[in-house]
């Protein structure tokens, strides 16, 4: 087993990257990290991939912010707007009220106001796309798994590369009717039970991919919040859940790279 770095082209340079893999890989995993970025949590994940006998490969989709978007500040401005409805997240101009009525500061108004703009949006989503292109082409049988921030991405990478091979979301927003039609790769989509923002979007999600004739596993794990997978954050962590979500995670992969 290796790991390192590694970097690819992609529409705004050249992307970083940390990888892990096996001697013997049966296929890649594109590991797509939660909003606090590309933390020790994502490498252990990749680790955890590895161990199955993939490689996977995890993007810093943070990589033209590295001093801005740090975990600390990230938690500042989201809690800052906690009260927006998601909606309301995607506009600036809301989001940088709700930050000056707090009192926070410039730079925290900064993170909030990059971490929401479509424009770095529209680039973390060509990152990833662009990372499972490069991650293709060197083993043509490719998953997406993405966690919070990465979960929206993963689904919207299937949307965009028709050659994925399957799609593992962790309570991300799932993606419109439009980009649920473009999807061919079979989808795993786990999601927290109290997370009221994510799922109020399942329903049309479900509709939209079973009117498709899509290949959907759901599973939504009761009494569990957003982010119950990251056993970093202690506040948050259920360790049943996580260890559940695991074992599919596990058999979806196995299911899907090994067929």
């Amino acid at each position: 087993m290796k790991q390192g770095h590694l970097s690819f082209e992609s529409t705004g340079g050249r992307v970083p990257a940390f990888f892990v893999e096996p001697a013997s890989p049966a296929g890649s995993v594109v590991v797509l990290h939660e909003v606090w970025g590309l933390v020790p949590h994502i490498e252990d994940v990749c680790k955890r991939i590895s161990k199955l006998g993939f490689t996977a490969v995890a993007p810093d989709l943070y990589w033209k912010h590295k001093e801005l978007l740090v975990p600390e500040k990230i938690r500042a401005a989201m809690e800052g707007v906690w009260s927006l409805s998601l909606l309301e997240r995607r506009d600036i101009n809301k989001v940088r009220e709700a930050l000056t009525k707090k009192g926070l500061s410039h730079e925290i108004m900064q993170v909030a106001t990059t971490l929401y703009n479509q424009g770095f949006r529209d680039q973390m989503l060509d990152d990833a796309v662009a990372c499972v292109k490069y991650t293709y082409e060197r083993t043509p049988r490719v998953v997406t798994l993405g966690f919070c921030l990465g979960g929206g991405i993963s689904a919207r990478v299937a949307a965009r590369f028709s050659q994925l091979t399957a799609c593992i979301v962790f309570y991300g927003e799932p993606p419109d009717t439009l980009g649920v039609q473009k999807i061919r790769a079979p989808i795993l989509s786990i999601h927290a039970e109290q997370d009221e923002i994510i799922n109020s979007k399942i329903p049309e999600f479900v509709h939209s991919i079973l009117a498709s004739g899509k290949d959907l596993t759901l599973k939504v794990y009761p009494a569990t919040r957003h982010g119950f997978f990251n056993d970093t954050n202690r506040e948050i962590y259920n360790e049943a859940a996580a260890e559940d979500a695991w074992e599919l995670t596990k058999w979806f992969l196995s299911r899907k790279l090994r067929q």
